[in-house]
């Protein structure tokens, strides 16, 4: 029997924080801000300006300022179909002469779907850039592109389904009842997740998730051992409620998430 992961949640992130900066090597005319890659949304997207490479994504953390990451996430892309290579890089000086120490092997992308990259904890680095290189047919775009630090939690304590979702549609009936058009807008995935009787460390992350990410979408995978392509970008629940149980020893956790279907 194949041993599952536990569930991970991926919404920290580097990206965005006081005093930091995320700049392109170009950047196309119109609205494609650099700034959307990290904003959690689907609405914008960056793109470059033309096919020429290598194209950087440069962060720089700050004077002072030097982080961490274990994992990276791409979602909304074309990067496929384009014929890119990527790669995640650090560099504790920003020379970029030689020093830069890749987080994982360069790779080619198999679809244009959700790519999700785990490696071990880096070093503490003020520099970070991903780099995409290769003869590019296209210019590349990305609507959501974050690294940083994620968050293992458990095994979930009742069963789930990973693929529950539910199609948000307009079907029109004749009188008789039969089906006289269908209008498909988008399918929502759902997870609900339970953790009973969890002790303070997972209630711990659970609720530092909470205070930090509050409503926004993240990441999140449900057993990246034996699926690592089931990442969803997902928003939880407006309610936080998670009761002590045994005497207050304990908690029961629900994490109700939905999100659109990739």
């Amino acid at each position: 029997m194949a041993t599952w992961a536990k569930i991970k949640f991926f919404y920290d992130t580097m990206l965005g924080l006081a005093g930091s900066s995320l700049t392109a090597t170009s950047t196309a005319t119109g609205d494609y801000s650099v700034s959307y890659l990290y904003n959690m949304l689907e609405i914008g997207a960056w793109m470059a300006a033309n096919t020429n490479t290598p194209v950087y994504i440069a962060y720089d953390a700050g004077a002072g300022n030097a982080k961490t990451a274990d994992y990276m996430v791409i979602m909304g892309h074309n990067l496929k179909t384009i014929g890119a290579t990527i790669v995640l890089q650090y560099s504790t000086s920003g020379a970029w002469a030689g020093e830069e120490i890749g987080v994982f092997a360069e790779f080619s992308p198999e679809a244009d779907t959700v790519i999700l990259k785990e490696f071990s904890q880096s070093t503490a680095a003020r520099y970070w850039r991903l780099k995409i290189t290769g003869v590019l047919s296209a210019a590349p775009y990305m609507t959501l592109c974050v690294w940083g630090l994620k968050t293992e939690l458990d095994y979930a304590s009742a069963s789930f389904d990973p693929y529950e979702q539910e199609a948000k549609a307009n079907v029109n009936l004749s009188q008789a009842g039969y089906v006289t058009g269908v209008h498909t807008q988008y399918a929502e995935r759902a997870l609900q997740l339970r953790f009973d009787d969890a002790d303070a460390t997972l209630y711990g992350k659970i609720k530092t998730w909470w205070d930090t990410s509050g409503l926004k979408n993240f990441f999140v995978a449900w057993d990246t051992a034996n699926n690592p392509t089931d990442v969803y970008l997902m928003r939880p629940d407006a309610k936080f409620s998670n009761p002590l149980v045994n005497g207050g020893l304990y908690r029961s956790i629900s994490v109700n998430l939905k999100g659109r279907k990739e």
